[in-house]
């Protein structure tokens, strides 16, 4: 049995022993547990690449993702990743000073992606506007972490 809160402000399943919500902090201390029956969970790789959430032989659920391209590299990034010189995409990032630990916060919700800005010092620009808080990205979109570091969305899931 799987058991979890939902936080009625942006809908993300959270632990049922949290009390503040991860992805927005919203209060989540009263909301209640829901409780469902999973048959089996097992994630895959299939030879796409595309990671796939395997409830059964008959349903498979796509998780969401995005794919950032750079000048000489992709950044693979899933609902909620931080991306950053010690996060998601590190072993690119690590030699872009002006790019924070953690920069921006990339997640999906209710079928629209956001890119976050986590406080970071230089900025997060999407087609030269810099942003405060969490924007909508699409596809082809430019996302700037600093004006150093110009990644492009090239595809959304």
């Amino acid at each position: 049995m799987k058991s979890y809160k939902i936080c009625p402000s942006c809908n993300l399943q959270n632990s049922p022993d949290e009390i503040i919500c991860f992805n927005c902090m919203a209060d989540i201390s009263n909301v209640p547990v829901t409780e469902e029956y999973v048959v089996e969970e097992v994630e895959k790789t299939v030879d796409s690449g595309k990671k796939n959430l395997y409830i059964d032989d008959k349903t498979t659920i796509e998780i969401p993702k995005i794919i950032l391209k750079g000048e000489n590299f992709f950044i693979e990034v899933f609902s909620g990743d931080v991306v950053g010189r010690h996060e998601k995409g590190k072993e690119y990032l690590k030699d872009y000073k002006t790019v924070s630990r953690k920069h921006a916060k990339f997640f999906k919700q209710a079928g629209i992606w956001y890119v976050e800005d986590l406080n970071s010092t230089n900025g997060v620009y999407i087609n030269g506007k810099r942003i405060n808080g969490k924007e909508i990205i699409k596809k082809g979109d430019r996302i700037s972490l600093s004006l150093s570091l110009e990644l492009t969305v090239d595809d959304l899931h």
